[in-house]
């Protein structure tokens, strides 16, 4: 990963120039860089050294990118993590991570997380070359360079606006951080501010508020399926979307370029697609390391989508273990898991229901015990101790009986089609 030598030639070349911008002000490439090689210091003082570990999960975006900037220099990995994930989720989650990086050692660049099915974030590793591979062709797609202020309004510990963020310090951009979604925000922040990471359900929020004389000009969107009229109501605007479907464990798989229909996308140039009994695989230069891979080299996180005769793609969405909700994935294992242990449930499901804004949102549906039944006070407390923000349930429901597979497992996708048209007899919780 090549991106704390572009900063430090950056900050030695023009060391005022803009490289953060966020609520504690504004930090130069020439400051950026100065607080990567201290802390840089510091960690190898601490013996810390390539291969090993480093956490990275600083509230402070520009603390946090001084830290995954410091890593880089050590040749160690930054494991990039939530600060306000709580201690049943952090623990185990950034265990694994550096579990990961022991296993891989020096080849491990960066450890980002996503939802998995053991109740906690899994670790997903990188090495140097699958992210910053992407980075000149990510610059010519997008058309993202040196002369724009990159808004990157989420977390950093977000795949998705860590790679903004990275990328736009790669080529020598201002980035405006934001400490976490606020749409008033990020349309304050969009009147300087000439493109932007995010994904569809903030797009539609972002446009509501759009000042028409501000600046923005390229809107990057990932995550989840972009709604034509979302689509029209930013071309109206006069701002480019460029949007793409990815994983954080394969990077980027497919783009969307002009001249196609709506609902279909080119492969990522260096990515080859192949899809299987409707599910999409991918092969390149991108994938995450230690991702299970067949003979050939490709790999599946279960999406679904069709491949069509003229090489370009449709994605359908996930299978019925996960949930897309406002760009983030939630699978309904993990959730489930966490809501198992509440004394008082027998059973649970979880489904994604639909939502105008966000998608769909995630829906838990408790099977209770005979003699003891959890209160829904219970079930949140659960929730907020145990899981992200992302993954916890907006929508809780009780039935008497779940249904069940003929093999005695609960039959997800059942609970949730009758869960939608009304006839899984579910009472709401409150």
């Amino acid at each position: 990963m090549p991106i704390s030598r572009d900063v430090r030639r950056r900050a030695a070349a023009e060391p005022d120039r803009s490289a953060l911008v966020g609520a504690s002000g504004t930090v130069s490439y020439g400051e950026l860089a100065a607080r990567a090689e201290r802390r840089a210091e510091a960690l190898a003082a601490a013996g810390v050294a390539a291969g090993h570990a480093v956490l990275c999960a600083e509230p402070d975006p520009a603390d946090l990118l001084a830290g995954v900037l410091a890593a880089d220099l050590l040749e160690a990995a930054a494991v990039v993590a939530d600060a306000d994930w709580p201690d049943a989720v952090r623990k185990p989650a950034t265990d694994a991570a550096r579990a990961l990086v022991d296993r891989h050692g020096s080849a491990v660049s960066l450890v980002v997380f996503t939802s998995g099915s053991t109740g906690t974030p899994r670790p997903v590793a990188r090495t140097r070359r699958s992210w910053t591979f992407s980075f000149p062709t990510f610059s010519a797609l997008t058309g993202v360079g040196a002369h724009d202020t990159v808004l990157v309004p989420g977390r950093l510990s977000g795949s998705l606006f860590l790679y903004g963020a990275l990328h736009a310090l790669t080529m020598g951009a201002a980035v405006h951080a934001l400490p976490s979604w606020s749409p008033a925000d990020a349309a304050r922040a969009c009147e300087a501010c000439t493109a932007v990471h995010l994904v569809p359900s903030m797009l539609t929020e972002l446009l509501d508020r759009l000042d028409p004389a501000g600046r923005l000009r390229t809107v990057v969107c990932g995550g989840a399926h972009l709604d034509p009229g979302v689509r029209a109501a930013a071309a109206a605007a006069e701002v480019e979307v460029v949007d793409y479907y990815g994983a954080a464990e394969l990077s980027f798989v497919a783009i969307r370029r002009p001249g196609l229909p709506p609902d279909r996308l080119r492969p990522f140039p260096e990515v080859e697609v192949d899809v299987r009994d409707g599910v999409i695989w991918a092969r390149g230069p991108y994938l995450a390391l230690g991702l299970d891979r067949d003979s050939d080299g490709f790999a599946t996180v279960g999406d679904h989508g069709v491949r069509h005769d003229d090489g370009t793609l449709s994605v359908h969405g996930r299978g019925d273990a996960a949930i897309t909700t406002g760009g983030a994935t939630v699978v309904a294992e993990a959730v489930e898991h966490v809501l198992r242990q509440v004394p008082g449930v027998a059973e649970v499901a979880c489904v994604g229901t639909p939502h105008d804004r966000l998608g769909q949102v995630v829906a838990a549906v408790v099977e209770p015990r005979p003699d003891h039944a959890a209160t829904l006070a219970e079930l949140r407390a659960a929730a907020a101790a145990g899981l992200p923000a992302t993954d916890r349930p907006r929508l809780w429901y009780a039935v008497d009986r779940l249904p069940r597979t003929p093999g005695g497992k609960v039959a997800r996708a059942e609970v949730g089609a009758s869960l939608r048209d009304g006839t899984l007899g579910a009472r709401v919780l409150s």
